[in-house]
């Protein structure tokens, strides 16, 4: 299958065959032939009246639950992801869901940076902008800010750098929310 390409990009190196298909293994996107366009369709979710889609990214459990009770106080959707590899997979479901049904987009990526995983937070982050470009993702972590970190956050456009080990992380992250 080589030159084949998925949702992601990543098909070429990293699928699975499925009967006669392939699927990619990074997004779960179908490996198509050279050109992009052709992805494997599933049913969308039931169209919701709530607010806009939002990623979470953290490999610890309780981080993930905190930002999520935060953010659904504020009618916001939250898909979950444990590493990098499992946000690729949802940010590619949001992708194509969003063709059928444009809420179902994901408008906002909360990442941290040090997990554990074939693919690091910062790694993470390169694949989420190369996927969506637009798509802002704040960067929610308790490692100290570094000039060299702070300036390859610039380079990959992370939107917000912030320290989720703060006392106040609900006015934290909702005063940061707001224009984005």
């Amino acid at each position: 299958m080589a030159g084949t390409l998925c949702h992601c990009g990543f098909g070429e190196e990293y699928f699975v065959l499925e009967g006669n298909r392939g699927l990619c293994t990074v997004c779960g996107g179908e490996v198509v032939g050279r050109s992009i366009g052709v992805f494997e369709t599933r049913e969308p979710e039931p169209a919701q009246t709530r607010g806009t889609r939002v990623l979470v990214i953290d490999d610890q459990p309780f981080f993930r639950m905190r930002i999520r009770d935060i953010l659904e106080q504020t009618q916001h959707r939250i898909l979950e992801a444990g590493d990098g590899l499992e946000a690729v997979r949802a940010l590619a479901a949001g992708l194509r869901a969003a063709e059928v049904d444009p809420s179902e987009r994901v408008s906002l990526a909360i990442l941290d940076l040090n997990m554990p995983g074939l693919i690091d937070g910062i790694q993470t982050l390169g694949v989420l902008k190369a996927m969506d470009e637009e798509l802002p993702v704040l960067i929610l972590t308790a490692s100290p800010p570094t000039p060299e970190l702070l300036k390859k956050l610039g380079q990959l456009k992370a939107k917000k750098y912030l320290n989720k080990s703060s006392k106040n992380l609900e006015e934290l992250l909702l005063r940061n929310l707001e224009g984005i």
